[in-house]
């Protein structure tokens, strides 16, 4: 019997995707594993102990329905952060418009430590130190899931995203895709740290930004990006005078978009544009079921959405306030 990194399966959203029955991928698509620490890209890459070495070996190999698990790298007892996957050429990742429903999943790892429940977001996507403007991910397949990973912007120092979901107003790119339980880190740049561009229907739920100048930006560019919805995130300004707005939406505005359960946690923004939630374009939908811990009233910009049962810190106040 052979040793696997991954002993007690691998699940997504709690549903088991690859265990004893040897499932994979989504309608009957082909999953491929990345070890980072024990793979080769000289295997096939579909088990566990066959991985590949490097995530771009299995975005090169990937068709579209297929799911790429990624192990956590090992770490050492003088880490005190996760161990970064670096791209192994100067150039970082992308997912091209033929791989739709694409998934990218960061595998836990709990073979180390017998009955320890792994630390969410242990897969570190740094991007190369050289390469300083472009995402550490572009993603233009539509309905692709991101889910369990971690993101630092590497040798970023342009107004680019750590994920760009990519669109355009003439094919159906990124239409869809979800980043579900993704961790973003101090990003410091003019760009969202998850940026999307002109596509409808996507979602990030349940993310953490720490310390990011812009955590999530919709852009309308050649088309107004419709229903897509901010759920369940956690925004830390632990450095106020480092983040600038918690969620950006401009261009050519936005229409049924969701903000709803989002924590908006220590200091308000102080960066430049001192906003929790800045819609700076006229747009139609709601923001609800949040918690400021400032005052929420003077530091949104809704333009148009609703705001509704939400918590402000400083006044002591929950219900309606700031909507027009």
């Amino acid at each position: 019997m052979s040793i696997t990194p991954y002993p007690n399966g691998i699940s997504s959203f709690g549903i088991p995707l690859y265990g004893t029955q040897g499932f994979e991928g989504w309608w009957g698509r082909t999953a491929y594993f990345v070890d980072n620490d024990l793979g080769s890209d000289g295997n096939t890459g579909k088990q566990p102990t066959k991985a590949f070495l490097n995530l771009k070996k299995a975005l090169d190999t990937a068709i579209a329905g297929d799911v790429i698990y990624i192990r956590p790298k090992d770490l050492t007892l003088t880490d005190t952060d996760p161990t970064y996957i670096v791209p192994a050429t100067a150039a970082n990742w992308s997912i091209a418009e033929a791989q739709h429903d694409l998934a990218i999943i960061g595998a836990q790892n709990m073979s180390h430590i017998p009955g320890l429940e792994p630390a969410s977001y242990a897969v570190y996507l740094r991007g190369h130190t050289s390469v300083t403007g472009s995402p550490v991910l572009t993603v233009q397949g539509a309905r692709v899931v991101l889910e369990n990973l971690a993101f630092h912007r590497g040798g970023i120092t342009s107004a680019v995203a750590q994920v760009k979901l990519d669109g355009n107003s003439t094919s159906i790119r990124a239409f869809g895709s979800v980043v579900y339980n993704c961790l973003f880190r101090m990003h410091n740049v003019a760009a969202g740290a998850v940026y999307n561009v002109d596509n409808w229907h996507c979602a990030v739920v349940n993310s953490t930004f720490h310390d990011c100048k812009i955590g999530v930006e919709f852009y309308g560019s050649s088309s107004t990006p419709k229903r897509f919805e901010v759920m369940g995130c956690t925004f830390i300004n632990q450095t106020a005078a480092s983040v600038d707005q918690n969620i950006y939406i401009h261009g050519s505005g936005g229409a049924a978009l969701r903000i709803h359960g989002c924590r908006f946690t220590d200091a308000v923004p102080a960066a430049g544009t001192n906003k929790y939630i800045n819609i700076a374009s006229a747009a139609t939908g709601l923001i609800s079921g949040c918690y400021f811990f400032g005052d929420g009233n003077s530091n949104i910009t809704n333009n148009g959405v609703d705001v509704v049962g939400s918590f402000d810190v400083s006044t002591n106040t929950t219900g309606l306030f700031g909507k027009t």
